[in-house]
């Protein structure tokens, strides 16, 4: 593998990096947005494929090198899918964020939902792939567990009893939708770096 080749990981949330980092556990460098640009970009698409688009190019843009930018949700089947696109945008942290959709979904028996992540692998002007993946499962009752971020302590994945915050990265960074949309993106790469 080629030691010289980076990937642009267009984030500004290091939970996103490290997990990216563990899962992909590529022999490559890493750089994020951050070491070109001190910006966070906004997400203004109607899909997680028009958000993770438009942060890749713009990272192509301003590092002139491959960029790797996901969007990714939770969508609950009881509230139509929401959060969604807008899970990061539901409260003003994940505390908040937590109690909204739990409140939201007191009197709700079904508590079906998954997780949908999208990455995007922009190489050159408008070249881009487009990987994906999704984690189905259930909300909780109450928060469990004080490991991972965003919705892990509520979101329970089919198969499990445990909540994403009470597996810990090890499990999630196997079972969840951002590792299966990874694992197509790495067979990829790693075909291009051979």
């Amino acid at each position: 593998m080629k030691k010289s080749y980076s990937i642009i990981l267009a984030t500004t949330n290091q939970h996103k990096v490290t997990e990216i980092k563990d899962i992909l556990g590529l022999d490559i460098e890493y750089q994020t947005l951050s070491d070109y640009i001190n910006i966070s970009i906004k997400e203004a698409g109607r899909t997680l494929l028009e958000n993770s688009l438009s942060k890749a190019a713009f990272a192509f843009k301003v590092s002139q090198k491959p960029s790797l930018a996901d969007d990714s949700g939770l969508f609950v089947d009881a509230l139509n899918g929401a959060p969604g696109i807008f899970s990061a945008r539901f409260g003003k942290n994940d505390e908040h964020r937590i109690a909204r959709l739990l409140k939201e979904m007191t009197d709700e028996h079904n508590r079906r939902a998954q997780f949908r992540a999208v990455f995007v692998y922009y190489y050159d002007i408008n070249k881009y792939e487009v990987f994906d993946g999704k984690c189905i499962g259930e909300i909780t009752i109450k928060p469990r567990g004080a490991q991972g971020f965003g919705y892990d302590p509520i979101f329970i994945p089919k198969g499990f009893r445990k909540t994403f915050a009470e597996l810990g990265p090890k499990v999630k960074n196997r079972i969840s939708h951002r590792a299966k949309a990874l694992k197509k993106f790495k067979k990829y790469i790693e075909r291009l770096l051979l």
